[in-house]
């Protein structure tokens, strides 16, 4: 079922799927939006209470009235969504930047979450270099944003399937660049190892071997349990969506009651 909650900032599109012993809450990266999880969403929906928004600024979701894409303003959307279609206690699985928000809610409302999942996320980039952190501002000017980003998203793409390519690279297409921007600026102040310390629930990753390396979240936050996956690029839940969703159920499965 398709809807809007308002945050407050802006209106969320939200989509709504299934009922069941666990509700599960879907984040996508930045570049993205629902779409990502056009194969997970209904699939969990089948034994689940499901549910997946396009991120403030992106998607169908309103661009943030305050301008702000802070990951704490990201959680407090998460909160408005949750609440507004009903859940307590939920699942938060985030994929790339969104697993940086799920980072981020583990440690500001760890008493909401019953588990924790990220799909290849982003370590801890604080330590980059400042001429590399210049390059890249400048690399996202205006008059340079819209190549070096595909060029970049194309390098991720590498190992993916024509499908994953084409929707990738068309929410990418719809992404206003401030929201994607806004949204990157966000991870090179931010400790994901110690946001995640603040949650002491059931967590998990997924990583793509391939990407992993001394910025991949596996290498900040090692004690983390990891599986890895082959053969596909960042965006394994639209390249191996039956995978994912297995990895997933088998997450859920083991929780406690909520």
């Amino acid at each position: 079922m398709r809807s809007f909650v308002q945050g407050k900032a802006g209106r969320l599109h939200v989509e709504v799927a299934g009922r069941g012993p666990r509700s599960v809450l879907l984040l996508h990266g930045a570049g993205g939006d629902v779409s990502h999880w056009a194969e997970t969403l209904p699939a969990l929906a089948r034994d689940h209470w499901t549910v997946a928004f396009d991120l403030r600024g992106m998607g169908e979701s309103d661009a943030p009235s305050d301008g702000s894409y802070a990951l704490a303003d990201m959680v407090d959307d998460v909160v408005q969504v949750a609440d507004a279609v009903g859940f307590g206690r939920f699942v938060l699985v985030g994929h790339s930047f969104g697993a940086s928000v799920v980072a981020a809610a583990c440690g500001r409302i760890p008493e909401r979450l019953l588990g924790a999942v990220f799909l290849d996320g982003t370590g801890d980039v604080r330590g980059l270099p400042e001429d590399a952190l210049q390059a890249w501002r400048a690399s996202m000017e205006p008059d340079r944003y819209a190549e070096n980003v595909r060029d970049w998203f194309m390098q991720l793409l590498a190992p993916a399937t024509p499908a994953t390519r084409a929707r990738v690279l068309g929410t990418l297409a719809r992404t206003p660049r401030e929201a994607y921007v806004g949204a990157m600026l966000q991870l090179f102040a931010f400790d994901p190892a110690a946001a995640i310390g603040g949650f002491a629930g059931p967590k998990a990753l997924l990583a793509v071997r391939s990407l992993d390396g001394p910025l991949s979240l596996r290498q900040v936050v090692p004690d983390l349990p990891c599986t890895f996956v082959d053969d596909v690029s960042h965006w394994l839940q639209l390249d191996r969506p039956d995978l994912v969703h297995a990895a997933l159920e088998r997450f859920l499965v083991d929780l406690p009651a909520p």
